[in-house]
């Protein structure tokens, strides 16, 4: 499960994205990838999302693929069909496309309407007529609860799924309402929890449950109350951290994050937050500091990794921001450069004669967005191609999708190039 976006239902990133398809947990990939796309990223970025979003989709869609086989060699094919018909909704590659189409032109597909007998109901459970919930993306289960809190914890540590598939019912039954979205309905059972089994994770659930419904205060009083009882606990901290933040607590989260590096929990996170933390406060030499060591320790998140550079430019540092942009990947198949490494470039007069093609190639991927026409115009200018930067300035100057920092820079040029 995506922690960070179990919490804060728009706060995805990339990484998260990365981490949740890695762990085969597509259906979080899947809301994922849908919230990145709502976002401002680079085209770079942008690629990855749509390659994450694709191996999602086949990855949910292989699932059901999967199921409905066995649901055909039982016989059962008005299930099969179910499956495969959500499958076929789910796939992005055309091969495994041609494996549904195949799939669902072996058996019969039309729903039969009978009655088993209880013998044959007994004896093949796989093939009795008990529902088989399809992988959807409203809850990606099959099977009863205890089927579906296994298929969660697939994706946890071992020692931390055997934690949570020890809890009783009621724990368990709030655990799967959360996970599905339902906290409405799962606040009134975790309340109901007998303190015996009031541990930290159930501390953590209910403090994530809080932040996720905008209730900052409960959830930062019960995610404490979670790492009281165990201050090692990730999942608290990552959820604590973020809300430390956002209500403005700096202290209390330097603190916690220097409490968490001395136990050597997550170092890449911790440095990272405490850049963040920096950044906040205007701390900037400091921030850079952070930003250094969590890129040692492993930290490549792209709206990190930005976050480092910026800081680094605003520093002076300018070979180590070079270095830092020059780690985030680049889209299409041209190579070269980032945008945001070319972005560098043309505000340092630096690699001018190669930064044009990626310009124009954002053009053409992105043409909606004026952004990459002003960075053409600017281009020109720095290349001394005056007459052609006027006329592209001209066309972008006054387009209402420029934003207001871009809109500034067109207006300083105009005056300087054409007064």
């Amino acid at each position: 499960m995506g922690f960070l976006k179990k919490i804060f239902g728009g706060g995805a990133s990339i990484e998260g994205l990365r981490k949740a398809v890695a762990q085969q947990r597509y259906v979080d990939a899947r809301h994922l990838a849908e919230q990145l796309v709502g976002q401002v990223l680079s085209d770079a970025e942008n690629a990855e999302v749509e390659e994450l979003r694709i191996a999602a989709g086949d990855g949910l869609a292989k699932l059901n693929l999967d199921e409905a086989l066995g649901l055909q060699s039982c016989g059962d094919f008005p299930r099969a069909a179910d499956h495969l018909h959500l499958a076929q909704e789910q796939v992005c590659s055309p091969d495994l496309r041609d494996k549904i189409e195949q799939a669902i032109s072996a058996e019969p597909l039309e729903p039969e309407i009978y009655a088993a007998d209880a013998e044959q109901s007994n004896s093949c459970a796989s093939c009795s007529t008990q529902p088989t919930s399809l992988l959807n993306d409203e809850d990606a289960f099959f099977g009863d609860a205890e089927s579906q809190l296994e298929l969660i914890l697939t994706s946890y540590p071992a020692d931390l799924a055997a934690r949570y598939g020890s809890k009783n019912e009621t724990f368990n039954e709030a655990f799967l309402l959360s996970h599905a979205g339902q906290d409405d309905q799962a606040l009134p059972l975790w309340l109901q929890v007998e303190k015996t089994d009031q541990d930290d994770l159930y501390w953590f659930e209910l403090g994530s449950l809080f932040a996720r419904t905008g209730d900052l205060t409960q959830a930062r009083s019960t995610l404490e109350s979670a790492l009281e009882q165990n201050p090692e606990l990730l999942l608290a901290i990552e959820a604590l951290v973020p809300i430390l933040v956002t209500t403005g607590d700096y202290q209390v989260a330097e603190e916690r994050l220097h409490q968490f590096l001395q136990c050597g929990i997550d170092p890449a996170f911790c440095y990272a937050q405490l850049t963040t933390l920096c950044v906040q406060q205007q701390q900037l030499p400091t921030a850079a500091d952070y930003a250094r060591k969590a890129i040692d320790a492993g930290n490549t998140d792209s709206r990190f990794m930005l976050l480092a550079a910026s800081v680094l430019e605003h520093i002076g540092a300018l070979e180590e921001t070079e270095k830092v942009l020059r780690m985030l990947p680049t889209s299409g198949c041209q190579g070269g450069a980032s945008l945001p490494l070319a972005e560098f470039w043309l505000r340092h007069n630096r690699e001018i004669g190669d930064i044009l093609d990626t310009f124009n190639a954002a053009c053409r991927e992105d043409p909606e967005n004026p952004r990459w026409q002003l960075r053409v115009a600017q281009t020109y200018f720095a290349k001394n191609w005056v007459k052609d930067g006027l006329k592209l300035l001209r066309k972008v100057i006054n387009d209402p999708r420029l934003e207001s920092d871009l809109a500034a820079e067109a207006e300083q040029l105009m005056v300087k190039y054409h007064g």
